[in-house]
């Protein structure tokens, strides 16, 4: 009987890991909230990728008065070894924010275009294959007024696994600001599966 209980939970076990298929574990800190979407988003059909996106939430992310507003990471972690240039992510980071923006606003204009981003190749982080950083000025869904943004974006390719990882940290504060090590930890605590 002991045998047959630790076989079922071996097999539970098995089935929380890889339920989804993800093939990774991703840091969910306390008090964080989190949010998966599936490849096509919804919002932004026109990034071409196949996976899954993984969202983390600082605690005062909705909270205006709170040092953590808007202080978020994203994940893409999406089949094979896509292409990534800072062109693309400048194009594919503006569907992105215009259709956030529409998705949740929808009695607001159909324009697009508000968005703004300049993403530029950095050094790279080290773990990472390439890293890049820059602004992202758009529409805040929340108030409907502007907000400009910051991100570092760190990409890495897993051969093994057939997939890659974009994350994607982002923050109206300053790259000074406390609240970037708490994102660089959720980047750093990732893994992949083996």
């Amino acid at each position: 009987m002991k045998k047959a209980i630790f076989t079922l939970l071996i097999l539970f076990a098995f089935g929380k890991c890889f339920a989804q298929g993800t093939g990774y574990s991703l840091p969910l800190p306390e008090k964080w909230k989190s949010e998966t979407i599936p490849f096509p988003i919804g919002f932004a059909p026109s990034i071409p990728y196949q996976g899954i996106e993984e969202l983390r939430f600082t605690p005062g992310w909705g909270d205006a008065t709170s040092n953590e507003y808007w202080t978020y990471t994203f994940l893409w972690f999406v089949d094979g070894s896509p292409q990534v240039n800072a062109g693309l992510l400048n194009t594919y980071l503006t569907s992105y924010f215009d259709g956030l923006y529409h998705s949740n606003n929808k009695s607001s204009p159909d324009s697009t275009g508000f968005t703004k981003t300049a993403i530029e190749k950095v050094a790279a982080v080290t773990g990472d294959q390439e890293t890049y950083s820059g602004k992202i000025s758009t529409l805040n869904f929340l108030t409907k007024k502007p907000i400009l943004l910051f991100t570092t974006i760190h990409i890495q390719n897993y051969t093994n696994a057939k997939a890659s990882a974009l994350f994607f940290e982002i923050s109206p504060k300053p790259y000074k600001n406390p609240v970037w090590q708490e994102l660089d930890s959720i980047v750093q605590g990732f893994q992949i599966q083996q």
